[in-house]
């Protein structure tokens, strides 16, 4: 059976390259999740236990 996704139809080492790009594109959202929290917890004080 063929695959359905003409991106992979086209070359032999092309899903590597997709494999590469997406990864790429991951971890800069991954990056900036992580860096968008810590920067709130450090400036606008999440994630702080409110003592009594």
């Amino acid at each position: 059976m063929d695959p359905l996704d003409p991106l992979s139809q086209t070359g032999r080492h092309l899903p590597l390259a997709i494999l590469l790009v997406t990864t790429a594109v991951g971890a800069f959202f991954g990056g900036a999740l992580i860096t968008a929290l810590i920067r709130a917890r450090s400036e606008l004080g999440w994630f702080k236990r409110k003592e009594e």
